[in-house]
């Protein structure tokens, strides 16, 4: 399925690249509220737990310990100032916004590499889905960030169960949230 997934990305890219075929752009968000509206109905036969919000929490903590820890050792080995790094990390997936908030408030250039890190992350989620979910649930919903409850949300309900979606879901809203904060913070 990871290969599926990975191989429709590129014919996508290619049949853009080489031909006239062009979706609306609005198309796009409609294909993924459908896909959203379909985990919601199979969601909803699902109760809320005290167990899924401490899971949700845990998962929040985990992205971002893990998103800064990588950070943290990233920055030993680049000559980007590491507040830069940590406002670049803080898109945790969400390559639109954060690219467009880092590029008003600092730099085209640091907007590009919050851009193309952002969206290196979505796609390494896309393809690591399948593998991962075999051997961990909450790794999937962390390395997913920002996406887990949008464009990783499918992938991630169908690879694992109707709980972790639920969480995965929940993960992806706070993290959403938090975006816009700490990406203004680390650039102050």
């Amino acid at each position: 399925m990871a290969l599926l997934l990975f191989s429709s990305v590129i014919v996508g890219v290619l049949t853009g690249k080489w031909s006239q075929f062009r979706l609306p752009d609005w198309s796009v968000s409609v294909v993924l509220y459908i896909i959203v509206f379909l985990v919601g109905l199979d969601l909803s036969r699902e109760k809320i737990r005290r167990e899924v919000l401490l899971k949700t929490i845990f998962s929040v903590i985990a992205t971002l310990v893990g998103t800064y820890a990588g950070v943290m050792l990233l920055s030993f080995f680049l000559e980007i100032k590491r507040t830069e790094l940590f406002a670049v990390a803080s898109g945790f997936g969400w390559y639109s916004l954060s690219a467009v908030i880092i590029t008003n408030i600092h730099s085209a250039q640091l907007g590009a590499i919050a851009f193309f890190s952002n969206v290196i992350r979505e796609l390494y989620a896309i393809v690591l889905t399948p593998i991962l979910s075999r051997y961990s649930k909450m790794a999937v919903i962390s390395i997913a960030g920002a996406t887990s409850m949008d464009t990783l949300l499918g992938p991630i309900s169908h690879y694992t169960d109707a709980e972790t979606s639920l969480v995965a879901f929940a993960h992806g809203f706070i993290v959403t949230m938090l975006v816009p904060l700490l990406v203004n913070l680390f650039l102050l």
